[in-house]
């Protein structure tokens, strides 16, 4: 492990920013002092913040390592700071023991605290069951839809009555497809200003009703991958106060953007599922300062270059996310939501979800932390990112904050 000291930071501890004049690491712990010869880092004032956890990752590989790598991923998370991740890959289903054991094998040897979620179903086909209760026993955070269509309400209703003896969470994307077939943008007087179809919100409205009454009826908790709209907050609202247990999260680019700025055709914007107006980006935010939504999720998907370099309609969606969420993101959330409630977001509510270890720094505990200058810039280039891709809509930007390096599973970079 590497030993570090970090001079002249404001660590975030017992719920506050505080001003550290010496934090010093040794073999992965605060400590009071360090062997002589420790590197020392003068962080000038920045913050030492706990490291994030990332709800929503996918490396792709081993089936599509032709767009992507775990070692990518795993460098895209230490640039980023973030210590560990909810993984679940919609090209490699984890629907079997051996899956996992693979895939487990593979993520866990770098040190991050990787949770994976187990398929509901075999290959996201909606035909058979995955081996829910073989996961469990294998050690799965939970199960999840791969953000694929999860079948008929028969099909629903078998996944969850099996999964419910696992006593796990399940995890989806309320989506119609059928609804939002031919659909690339919100549906609203933008699109029928560029002239582009649009997808109703009730595509996401529909299925969520769904979900959140079978797991009202069949007990089961839930959580809701990346909400949208005004209309779903205000139904995930109503279910809770029914007595479902229902976790959400939001997409940090659906924080960050809304149907308006589509308008420049960037095909980083172009997302599953889309963003959607002003309005429901500003009840976006409302929600997560009234912990409506638990999480801001980073939902990290590399893209092929040429398939984003090609028309709005034909680019394959998603967007990449681990390298800039924090300058894009932090300076935002602590002056609207205050500095504890945005790291609550970013850090401990989304590691809470997928079942991790909660990072608190302190004297004498695990110091897994990323060191960031609020005041300073990034300027978002290809080199910002660790994978051969670039599919961020930030490309190009310069973002307010900069980070100025981390310590994750015992290595500062």
């Amino acid at each position: 492990m590497d030993n570090v000291i970090l001079k002249n930071v404001r660590a975030f501890v017992n719920g506050q920013f505080e001003t550290v004049d010496s934090l010093a690491i040794v073999n992965g712990i605060w400590q009071d002092s360090a062997p002589e010869g420790t590197p020392v880092v003068d962080g000038n004032g920045a913050l030492a913040l706990p490291a994030l956890f990332a709800l929503g990752i996918d490396f792709q590989e081993p089936k599509r390592d032709d767009i992507y790598t775990y070692r990518s991923g795993f460098r895209a998370m230490r640039r980023g700071g973030f210590y560990g991740g909810l993984y679940e890959s919609s090209a490699n289903p984890v629907d079997g023991i051996q899956r996992l054991v693979a895939e487990k094998a593979a993520l866990g040897y770098h040190g991050f605290d990787i949770q994976v979620l187990g398929a509901i179903n075999q290959d996201y086909e909606a035909k058979a069951l995955a081996e829910m209760c073989e996961l469990a026993d294998g050690g799965v955070a939970g199960f999840g839809d791969g953000n694929k269509a999860f079948g008929s309400m028969r099909f629903l209703r078998l996944c969850l009555e099996y999964g419910a003896m696992t006593q796990k969470r399940f995890f989806f994307l309320p989506y119609d497809y059928s609804l939002a077939h031919g659909g690339y943008v919100n549906e609203g007087n933008f699109s029928d200003m560029i002239g582009m179809k649009g997808i109703p919100e009730q595509a996401e409205t529909i299925p969520l009703f769904s979900l959140l009454e079978m797991a009202r009826w069949l007990g089961v908790p839930l959580h809701i991958k990346q909400v949208t709209s005004k209309s779903a907050l205000d139904l995930i609202r109503r279910f809770r106060e029914m007595g479902v247990n229902v976790t959400c999260d939001v997409d940090i680019h659906h924080l960050l953007f809304c149907d308006e700025d589509v308008a420049s055709l960037n095909t980083s914007l172009n997302l599953h599922p889309p963003v959607r107006s002003a309005s429901d980006k500003d009840a976006l935010w409302e929600a997560l300062a009234d912990g409506t939504i638990q999480a801001v999720s980073i939902n990290h998907f590399p893209v092929h270059r040429e398939d984003k370099e090609v028309n709005f309609e034909d680019a394959v969606p998603g967007a990449i996310s681990l390298e800039i969420a924090l300058p894009a993101l932090w300076n935002k959330l602590a002056e609207r939501l205050g500095d504890k409630r945005a790291i609550e977001v970013l850090s401990s509510k989304p590691a809470e979800i997928a079942g991790a270890e909660v990072v608190n720094l302190g004297p004498g505990k695990k110091a897994s932390l990323v060191l960031f200058d609020p005041n300073g810039t990034t300027d978002v280039t290809s080199k910002t990112f660790a994978g051969g891709v670039e599919n961020s809509p930030f490309l190009g930007k310069t973002l307010s904050g900069k980070i100025l390096g981390s310590y994750i599973a015992g290595m500062w970079g």
